[in-house]
């Protein structure tokens, strides 16, 4: 008898105790998630009025032979008000030609760019603006008010509305990555 009550009284602290554990890691506060910064990323300060996936597309070659592999997709919460889209790439990357790919979304409307910035490690090359459309030219499905920096997409299809880059691009993407 003394020896099943010995056993119980055991029982029950050990697990009165291991439950006074699990509620005191409970009310402890998580670790804070660290984000990692890229050492590589290009920030767009823009107006995007409807949600959407943007994507830059770069090379590493000097051509503009634009593949998949060497893209980075971005899904946007349309906001009325500016905001910051940020690409982070690869640390290793030293592109040499960028594309920006805007929006996959037939119902969107009238976007605008305010700046334009990368970073490469250190270094940084900014496009305020309307300076953008100095480094990069619309296809045939955006429609571009060029003092404004605003651009709509055009309703065509296949519907596949892009920045190209253009040689000043080239010439400041080589800056950043000697």
């Amino acid at each position: 008898m003394k020896i099943k009550f010995l056993a119980g009284v055991v029982f029950f602290t050990l697990f009165f105790s291991a439950c006074k554990d699990e509620k005191s890691k409970e009310n402890q506060p998580e670790a804070e998630k660290v984000v990692v910064e890229s050492k590589v990323s290009i920030t767009v300060d823009m107006v995007v009025p409807v949600d959407d996936s943007f994507q830059i597309f770069y090379t590493e070659d000097n051509t503009l032979n634009f593949s998949e592999e060497k893209c980075v997709r971005v899904n946007i919460q349309g906001k009325p008000t500016s905001q910051k889209i940020v690409f982070n790439f690869p640390d290793e990357v030293a592109f040499t030609f960028l594309r920006f790919d805007v929006g996959e979304n037939k119902l969107q409307k009238e976007m605008k760019i305010n700046d334009f910035l990368i970073k490469y490690y250190d270094k940084k090359f900014e496009a305020k603006g309307n300076l953008f459309l100095q480094y990069f030219a619309p296809n045939d499905q955006l429609k571009v008010d060029m003092a404004k920096a605003t651009f709509v997409p055009q309703d065509k299809d296949p519907h596949d509305p892009i920045f190209y880059p253009l040689e000043p691009l080239g010439v400041e993407l080589n800056k950043l990555i000697k």
